[in-house]
C-alpha cells in the first residue's frame, strides 16, 4: 500500500487464513481471534471472507478496530471451512477506502496482502488490456485483480497466482481463497514475514506467530521466499517454490513492528530486543561516575525489552516512570498533523517522583519525524531531572521504505536532514546515543546479507522503480557502519 504520512513507521497489515476440515462458522471465528492478536500491524479496517461450499463468499469488512468490526451474530454469518482475514492502516484512499479482503464475486475468490509493490506499470499494463479500470485500485487490489484474471482464463489457483506474481517486483505476504483452497505465499526475498501453523482439525497461515500462539496453534514453521503453500479441508495439499528464495527480512519488523512474544528466524523478539540494549550498553555507558543516581526508563512498549537490556548489561536500576495511555492510540496512525500532535501530548505522562534530581537515561526503538522525544525530554527536565540521555535502539532512519512501512517521504525524515548533534539539541537531550548498523546486525543473530535495511542504509534489495529519483544523500552517514 503507498503513501501516507506518517508520524513514526507505520505498521503494515496483517493477513490471517484458516482451513478447517469442519462446516460451520469455526474458521472464522479463528481468524478473528488471530486479527485480534494482529491488532499492532493496523488498527483502521478490518475484514473477514469464508466460503464454505465454493458457491458464494461470506464477507465482513469495516473501519476501526477488530473489536468494533464484527458482531457476534457477524461471525455467525461467516460460515464455512476456509476464511481468510486483514487489518489495515489507511494509505491510498483513505481509512474508509480499499478495505481488504479484496474480492471478486463473479468467481467467489478473495486475496489480501501485505506489503508494498512500489511499481505497479506491469500490474497495470497486464489489466489494462483486459479492459479493467485501474485508476480505481490500488496496488493490493492490482495483484489481486490479476490473480482473478488469471482464474478467469482457466488457471488454477497455484497457476494463477505463480503467473500474476511475475508481474509483480516488491514485497509481499499473501493468503487467497478459492474453490474451497487456501493458500499463502511470500515474495522471493521474503520481506514480510508469513507463519505456518496447525491445530486439531485445521491448518493456520499468519503475519505472526503471536496470532498462533492466541488460537492454540502450534507453529509448524516460516512459509519461505517464494514459496506457496496450498491447503484444502484442513490439510496441506501442495507446496510450490515459485521462485528462488533470496531472504531479505525487514530488519524493522524486528527492531519495531513484531510483538515482543513472537518468533522470527527461530528467536523470540523478546530476546533480540534485549540485545539491542546490550548493545546501546557496549557503545554508549553512563557519562555520569555516579552511576546510583541514573535511572533507566523504556518509551514504551517496543523499547521495553531494550531497556531491561541496557540496565542488566551495566548493573543500572531500570524503572517504570513513562506511563502511555493505551486508549489513545499510535500517533504515527493519526490521519493529519494536528491530530497527531494533540495525541502526543496525551499519550505519555510521567512519575514526577521517579524523574526528580535523577540522571534519567530514556531508551527509544526509533526516531522517525522526531516528534515524540523532544516532548519526553522537556517533561523529564520540567519534573527537575538532573539530565536526560536519549538512546535508540536501532540505527538513523535516513531513508524511506516502500516495502509496506509507511515512514515519510525523505525531507520529514529528521536522520535524513540533520546532524547527530543537530538532532541532540533539536530533542533536548544532554545526550543521543544510536545503534550503528552493525551493531544491530549482530544483535538479531541473523547474516546480514539476509535482512533488508533499506530505511537505515539506503540500499534497496527489490527495485524501487522510478521512486528512486526521490532519493538523496543524507546529511550525515553517523552510524551506518
Amino acid at each position: 500500500m503507498i503513501e501516507a504520512k506518517s508520524d513514526r513507521p507505520r505498521e503494515k497489515c496483517a493477513v490471517v487464513g484458516v482451513s478447517t476440515k469442519n462446516l460451520g462458522s469455526d474458521s472464522a471465528r479463528i481468524v478473528y481471534q488471530a486479527l485480534f492478536a494482529l491488532q499492532h500491524r493496523g488498527v483502521e479496517g478490518s475484514g473477514i471472507v469464508a466460503s464454505g461450499n465454493a458457491i458464494s463468499l461470506n464477507v465482513k469488512r469495516g473501519s476501526g478496530m477488530v473489536r468494533d468490526v464484527y458482531s457476534n451474530s457477524d461471525l455467525d454469518a461467516l460460515t464455512g471451512k476456509t476464511a481468510i482475514g486483514h487489518n489495515r492502516y489507511s494509505t491510498d484512499g483513505g481509512r474508509d477506502a480499499h478495505l481488504q479482503p479484496a474480492i471478486s464475486e463473479t468467481i467467489n475468490f478473495a486475496f489480501a496482502h501485505n506489503g508494498n509493490i512500489p511499481d505497479t506499470s506491469d500490474l497495470t499494463a497486464y489489466l489494462k488490456e483486459r479492459r479493467y479500470a485501474t485508476g480505481q485500485y490500488n496496488d493490493s487490489e492490482l495483484f489481486g485483480n490479476a490473480i482473478a484474471s488469471k482464474l478467469h482464463g482457466g488457471r488454477t489457483l497455484i497457476e494463477a497466482v505463480r503467473e500474476a506474481a511475475e508481474l509483480v517486483v516488491g514485497a509481499y505476504s499473501c493468503v487467497a481463497m478459492y474453490e474451497n483452497i487456501l493458500v499463502g505465499f511470500r515474495d522471493p526475498h521474503g520481506i514480510r514475514p508469513l507463519e505456518l501453523g496447525k491445530f486439531d482439525g485445521g491448518i493456520i497461515i499468519a503475519s505472526e506467530t503471536c496470532a498462533l500462539d492466541t488460537v492454540g496453534a502450534e507453529h509448524t514453521r516460516s512459509i519461505k521466499p517464494g514459496e506457496l503453500v496450498a491447503v484444502k479441508n484442513g490439510k496441506i495439499i501442495a507446496t510450490k517454490q515459485l521462485a528462488k528464495p533470496l531472504p531479505k527480512l525487514d530488519v524493522f519488523e524486528i527492531v519495531y513492528f513484531a510483538r515482543h512474544d513472537s518468533y522470527l528466524y527461530g528467536q523470540r523478539i523478546n530476546e533480540v530486543r534485549r540485545r539491542f540494549g546490550q548493545q546501546l550498553a557496549r557503545m554508549h555507558p553512563p557519562r555520569q561516575k555516579n552511576t546510583d543516581n541514573i535511572i533507566v526508563t523504556a518509551v514504551p512498549d517496543t523499547s521495553v525489552p531494550a531497556a531491561e537490556g541496557y540496565a542488566a548489561a551495566l548493573g543500572l536500576s531500570n524503572e517504570t516512570a513513562i506511563i502511555k495511555n493505551r486508549y489513545i492510540g499510535r500517533t504515527f496512525m493519526q490521519p493529519s498533523q494536528d491530530s497527531r500532535r494533540s495525541s502526543l501530548r496525551l499519550k505519555h505522562t510521567m512519575i514526577s517522583e521517579r524523574i526528580k534530581g535523577r540522571d534519567v537515561i530514556m531508551i527509544d526503538d526509533s526516531i522517525v519525524r522526531g516528534n515524540t522525544l523532544p516532548r519526553l525530554v522537556e517533561l523529564a527536565k520540567d519534573l527537575g531531572a538532573h539530565s536526560v540521555t536519549a538512546l535508540i535502539a536501532s540505527p538513523p532512519i535516513r531513508f524511506p521504505d516502500f516495502y509496506g512501512v509507511d515512514t515519510p517521504k525523505q525531507s520529514a525524515l529528521m536522520a535524513a536532514n540533520m546532524s547527530v548533534e543537530e538532532m541532540r539539541k533539536k530533542i533536548g537531550a544532554d545526550y543521543l546515543g544510536f545503534l550503528n548498523v552493525s551493531a544491530m546486525v549482530e544483535a538479531t543473530g541473523v547474516p546480514r546479507d539476509e535482512l533488508n535495511l533499506a530505511s537505515f542504509t539506503g540500499e534497496y534489495p527489490v527495485s524501487i522503480g522510478k521512486r528512486s529519483i526521490d532519493i538523496k544523500e543524507p546529511v550525515s552517514k553517523e552510524y551506518m557502519e
